[in-house]
């Protein structure tokens, strides 16, 4: 019911995607600018060394031979961290750049998260439709921790993540059937993975939405909710996961990544969605997915009466 509901509230609420959109629109441009003047020495460089040329035909190899493919990719990327290790005179812009890119980016694009959680906080509960930008304005101190605090946390999970994609693709690089099929199974595992540590966190933000408490308070709150109901939140959210991982997976491959523009805010809507009915659910609360369509879950204390009674008996 979280999955089918999180689709519904997406449908009635397909507006948020493009003002996600529009915002992550903002913050690239924004980002190229600040990072124009350190990187253009450096690409120019990468340019001289025709690194963008063999990347461009590493990709367009998926189409014909995707193990080539990821091996030219591979040699490449080699080259290009070579490149950049002897170039003592780009170091500092190097520096920088791992530490805007790698994490004031991302934060940035995360910050618009607690915006869209009480814009749709609104709509379920009352239908009534906050202003996505004043709503920004209005949390942005409050986003920031947030978002701050929850790369903090996530910090050794992420790096987790990251270490495991590494060896996904070392293994296929080996070219064997049997290391083929471990990389397959890693990729499973780290999909689980996935669904494990956002089920895990999955109340934190709607806590903040709906209590309008502080951060650190608000993920009490977060594992309060999560482990009432644990096992339903995360065979939802692995299902979630799964779809759109299918999805981006298909539409960059036959749109040459373009379609990232869109499906990119989707997902990221789609989570905050997510978030909010596993909330609402767990706490028992009544929300709208559509116009005319009101949810009324039972409510978490009942269950819970219930299977203490059913214990006893």
């Amino acid at each position: 019911m979280i999955f089918r509901n999180t689709i519904r509230l997406l449908l009635s609420n397909f507006s948020s995607v493009w003002k996600v959109l529009l915002y992550y629109v903002i913050c690239i441009l924004l980002t190229v600018g600040i990072c124009w003047s350190f990187a253009s020495p450096i690409l120019a460089k990468l340019i001289d060394n025709n690194v963008f040329d063999n990347l461009f035909e590493g990709f367009l190899g998926f189409y014909n031979n995707p193990i080539e493919a990821v091996t030219s990719i591979n040699l490449t990327a080699t080259k290009i961290g070579k490149i950049l290790l002897n170039s003592i005179e780009f170091r500092f812009s190097i520096v920088f750049l791992i530490i805007w890119l790698g994490f004031v980016f991302p934060c940035m694009l995360d910050v618009v998260t607690l915006a869209v959680g009480e814009v749709l906080y609104g709509f379920m509960t009352s239908q009534v439709k906050f202003s996505f930008t004043g709503r920004f304005i209005k949390n942005i101190g409050k986003s920031s921790i947030y978002v701050m605090l929850k790369y903090a946390v996530l910090l050794l999970m992420n790096l987790m993540i990251g270490g495991l994609l590494i060896g996904v693709m070392k293994l296929v690089l080996l070219r064997n059937a049997l290391y083929i099929f471990l990389a397959l199974m890693v990729l499973v595992f780290i999909l689980g993975f996935i669904a494990f540590k956002n089920t895990l966190f999955s109340c934190w933000l709607p806590a903040i939405s709906v209590l309008d408490c502080k951060v650190p308070k608000a993920i009490k709150q977060n594992f309060k909710c999560v482990f009432r109901n644990f096992f339903n939140i995360y065979s939802n959210c692995l299902t979630l996961i799964l779809t759109l991982f299918v999805i981006n997976a298909i539409f960059c491959v036959f749109t040459f990544g373009i379609s990232l523009i869109i499906t990119l805010p989707l997902s990221a809507v789609v989570f905050i969605i997510f978030q909010m009915v596993s909330y609402f659910s767990t706490q028992g609360m009544r929300f709208y997915v559509y116009q005319d369509v009101f949810i009324s879950p039972k409510r978490m204390e009942e269950q819970d009466k219930f299977k203490k009674l059913k214990f006893l008996i």
